[in-house]
């Protein structure tokens, strides 16, 4: 699951292991990779039995003495995330977290996000050939988040640099290679140690002086928290205020780039939103199912099972293959097609239970948004035909574009 075919396109190798091998043990992992859509769904929601407990499991030999401190810092605030926690610390975190994403308050910033998108791509666009990663999808998440932090936008294009270098961060310590160790010295620990005196500040500043945005909401919830018994401590405070943009970031930045290309390899399916913007929402879905962004994740078994007939022990870590359950034919027919006007919910691109992604909502609406506005201004795109896209390739975890190559036709 590492060699450079397979990152560039892991999709073949995932059928051969649903028919052959669902069950499936990887000595450079050390544990078990699991790939079939009924085994990958019913995990997701036994949290009991798949605990998501398995952070030292994981990474315990990437942070040494000779580790920068930034990154033993990030270490320290890793495990404070609900994505790294059990009931009943999970439960706590989640009910309080829950409040600032519901649904019918991230679809209403939908008109903003499409104006925002609609000025980015209208200034990639004027150059005619534009790279679709570093010109559009890398530039729009930022740009979100920062309003949604009540920061001017001034401030996105610096925002964005530091969540993409801290990103890397994220990569060790979630990215499923376990030889990947902690980098020292690097542009990623600058971005991190500037990245938090920032927040820090920034979060001093939102108690002196609230506004309406989420950094203020978020104390406000942890202050509210403590008098309702839903304890919110300033460590996971400040850890969840960093999670979320790195979490919806990277994400979304990858799923737009990922869903862009699918449409343009199957044109039918562009000419179908662009004809019919309607269509967008479910569109969204399918390529979330078609080629997620985040590929696979972790759980650490809590007690002796039977997968597929395959026994696994307490102890042994798991790795639920999102992607390969995603193109199960067993679910889904014809997985390798996009179907834009397919309806039949079940895919696991965000996960399902109580572990499902927080900043779900919100990477659906910046995608559909990103999706909208370039079917309907920049409608003939195109790819450039003697500059191919490239994959980043470095993780079996995470799967985005590193360059993408497109140009307006007039």
């Amino acid at each position: 699951m590492f060699g450079k075919e397979f990152l560039n396109d892991p999709y073949p190798a995932y059928a051969r292991l649903r028919e052959e091998e669902p069950v499936h043990w990887d000595d450079r992992l050390n544990g078990w990779v699991i790939t079939r859509h009924s085994d990958v769904y019913a995990a997701h929601l036994d949290p009991e039995t798949y605990s998501s407990h398995r952070l030292g499991a994981m990474v315990s030999n990437r942070v040494g003495p000779g580790s920068s401190d930034e990154m033993k810092r990030f270490m320290d605030l890793a495990p404070e995330w609900m994505l790294f926690r059990d009931p009943p610390d999970h439960t706590r975190i989640r009910k309080l977290m829950n409040r600032e994403f519901r649904g019918r308050d991230i679809r209403a910033l939908r008109p903003a996000i499409e104006e925002i998108a609609k000025g980015v791509i209208d200034r990639a666009a004027e150059k005619g050939e534009f790279d679709l990663v570093k010109d559009f999808s890398y530039q729009l998440p930022g740009r979100v988040l920062a309003t949604m932090y009540g920061l001017p936008a001034s401030e996105g294009v610096r925002l964005t640099n530091w969540w993409y270098e801290i990103r890397h961060m994220q990569r060790v310590f979630l990215g499923a290679d376990p030889t990947t160790v902690a980098p020292t010295g690097s542009a990623t620990a600058e971005a991190f140690s500037a990245m938090t005196p920032y927040l820090t500040e920034l979060i001093g500043d939102r108690r002196s002086r609230p506004k309406d945005d989420l950094v203020t909401r978020v104390i406000a919830m942890a202050e509210r928290g403590r008098d309702e018994g839903l304890r919110l401590s300033e460590q996971e405070m400040f850890a969840h205020l960093l999670l979320l943009p790195l979490a919806s970031f990277g994400t979304t930045m990858d799923l737009i780039g990922n869903g862009v290309l699918g449409l343009l390899t199957q044109r039918d399916q562009w000419n179908l939103l662009r004809e019919d913007p309607e269509l967008i929402p479910s569109a969204v879905e399918e390529l979330l199912r078609y080629d997620a962004s985040v590929q696979l994740t972790h759980r650490l078994v809590t007690r002796d099972i039977e997968v597929a007939g395959q026994p696994i022990a307490a102890g042994e870590l798991v790795y639920l293959v999102r992607g390969a359950a995603n193109r199960d034919p067993e679910r889904w027919p014809d997985p390798d097609r996009i179907d834009v006007r397919r309806h039949d919910g079940g895919h696991v691109g965000f996960g399902v239970g109580i572990h499902r992604c927080l900043g779900a909502g919100l990477a659906q609406v910046v995608t559909g948004a990103a999706v909208k506005v370039l079917t309907q201004r920049v409608p003939n795109l195109s790819f450039v035909p003697d500059r191919p896209h490239r994959w980043k390739a470095d993780t079996p975890q995470f799967r985005g574009l590193a360059e993408f190559p497109v140009r307006r036709e007039r």
